[in-house]
């Protein structure tokens, strides 16, 4: 039971949350904090990066200090909408990306095609290193708004897309005459 904030100077905007089996919290959002106020010491990036960027945050079970608090991000506009934790510990965000220099590591889809697209990343349990980041997107505007994880570790995302190449494998293609 408690209540506190993850902020700087700027505009912040907390989109996903999610508790592991110890009750630890794990957030997401964006950040347009650049002056250093916010409060980034850990994590994959701890440096603002572009207009705005994803932030990753680990909070303690009492919810009384941050266990790791970082930025995800390139040089464009970046959100975090989701985040999931698996059993060890390892933090699952998705959201939106703006940036072709978004970070990409062990990426199935490492370059940015257009617009905006959707993004999955995974980051150990120490919340310092991204295990994987990838771009997920065509050559239109790309949203990645929900993920899950399962037991085994495989991350599962939902979203929307406007793009008519995104990269879909085995697709279920239902034509609503739209």
């Amino acid at each position: 039971d408690y209540c506190g904030y993850i902020g700087g100077s700027g505009d912040e905007n907390g989109s996903g949350i999610a508790v592991d089996s110890s009750d630890h919290a794990y957030v997401t959002g964006r950040t347009l904090t650049s002056d250093g106020s916010f409060p980034a010491t850990t994590g994959p990036d701890t440096t603002h990066n572009g207009t705005s960027d994803v932030f990753v945050a680990k909070l303690n079970a009492t919810g009384t200090a941050l266990d790791y608090c970082g930025y995800i991000g390139g040089s464009g506009s970046d959100s975090g909408e989701d985040i999931g934790v698996d059993s060890s510990g390892n933090a699952y965000v998705t959201g939106i990306t703006g940036s072709f220099d978004f970070p990409t590591v062990n990426a199935p889809y490492p370059g940015f095609r257009g617009g905006t697209d959707a993004y999955v990343a995974k980051l150990n349990a120490d919340g310092t290193a991204l295990v994987y980041s990838t771009f997920l997107g065509g050559n239109d505007r790309d949203y990645g708004y929900g993920i899950a994880v399962d037991g085994i570790g495989n991350a599962y995302v939902t979203g929307r897309t406007d793009s008519r190449d995104f990269p879909a494998i085995d697709p279920l293609y239902l034509d609503f005459g739209t």
